[in-house]
């Protein structure tokens, strides 16, 4: 009988789900800051607290952070850690909003260069999130993320999508053995949960299967084309209107914006060129016309049209959240055809 092969194990091992939480929690950041700001602008910049008192929003930053390492640290489950990075996001945008504060004498929040240090922070989280994202995982580690995902399969029953992605991860681990046994036997248990589903799966379920009769429907691919395709060419369109406002206004228009807006609808481009071949693929281009959106254009359009900038950013958020889904989905059904 052949011997099992020796398991090595890592002291550090990324997390399947790593890219999602982590642009989570910068998205989440960026919509903090933007939120605020509108909200201090719209209202005077009032003060929560009297005399010498003054309570900034810097410390609500922190609160959140600690509220998400709680989470982190006390809560079993991918869904408690995806709830913590946003919260944690929400944290680190109020934390960082303030930063003028902190690197001038006299505490000025109003410090101009405050806002390209802000926005200079965001691009290095966004670089190094992309980067840790895009290694793919290594067989160890495709064996511990399927070990650990039992544990959201246990609490919650196993949606299609999960089981599938377990499985996937467990022949990728390429690991024979007792333990790769068990672990296809626990799995199968799992599945076997099902007659118990939370609500939270029964909704999950409820909308695959609305996933799949939409897919049924010819004019559902148009759809998708119009709604992603038309907001890169919106985002454009809405850049040059800002644009033209500012500088008819005496002000000068931020080359940045329009480079960035033109990315987006390139990336949005290319989505629509590959979705007659895959729609995983183009799915993923999609998303990525909508990060530059918001991690870019959105921002930078903030700084002339903040009203019609928040809109654009909700908007986009929206799109981003309807399509992680529609990957998640898209994914499983690779794998599970494989």
């Amino acid at each position: 009988m052949a011997a099992e092969p020796a398991y090595r194990p890592k002291s550090v091992v990324r997390d399947v789900d790593a890219g999602a939480n982590l642009q989570a929690l910068l998205v989440s950041a960026i919509t903090a800051v933007l939120v605020t700001r509108l909200y201090l602008s719209m209202t005077g910049y009032p003060r929560i607290g009297d005399g010498t008192l003054h309570i900034a929003h810097l410390l609500w930053g922190g609160l959140l952070m600690l509220a998400a390492q709680i989470l982190v640290l006390s809560v079993l489950g991918k869904r408690a850690r995806r709830l913590a990075a946003i919260t944690g996001g929400i944290g680190l945008g109020l934390f960082v909003d303030e930063i003028g504060k902190f690197v001038t004498t006299d505490n000025d929040y109003f410090f101009r260069p405050a806002i390209a240090m802000i926005y200079i922070i965001f691009i290095v989280l966004f670089l190094v999130f992309r980067a840790i994202e895009h290694r793919s995982l290594s067989p160890q580690e495709s064996l511990v993320n399927s070990a650990e995902m039992l544990t959201d399969l246990i609490l919650d029953g196993a949606t299609r999508a999960e089981v599938a992605r377990t499985r996937w991860l467990l022949r990728h681990s390429a690991c024979e053995g007792t333990l790769v046994d068990g672990l296809r036997l626990a799995i199968a248990g799992a599945v076997r949960v099902q007659e118990r589903k939370s609500a939270l799966n029964t909704i999950t379920l409820s909308a695959w299967r609305t996933y799949d009769r939409l897919l049924r429907w010819r004019l559902f691919q148009h759809a998708v084309l119009v709604v992603f395709v038309g907001q890169a060419v919106f985002g454009l369109v809405a850049t040059l209107v800002v644009g033209w406002e500012t500088l008819s206004g005496g002000g000068q228009q931020a080359p940045t914006t329009l480079i960035s807006s033109s990315a987006s609808l390139a990336c949005a481009l290319l989505g629509l060129a590959r979705l007659s071949r895959s729609r995983l693929d183009a799915y993923r281009w999609f998303e990525r016309s909508l990060l530059i959106s918001v991690f870019f254009t959105q921002v930078i359009l903030f700084w002339q049209d903040q009203l019609a900038a928040l809109w654009g950013l909700g908007w986009a958020l929206v799109l981003l959240t309807v399509l992680r889904f529609m990957i998640r989905q898209e994914a499983a059904r690779t794998v599970t055809e494989r």
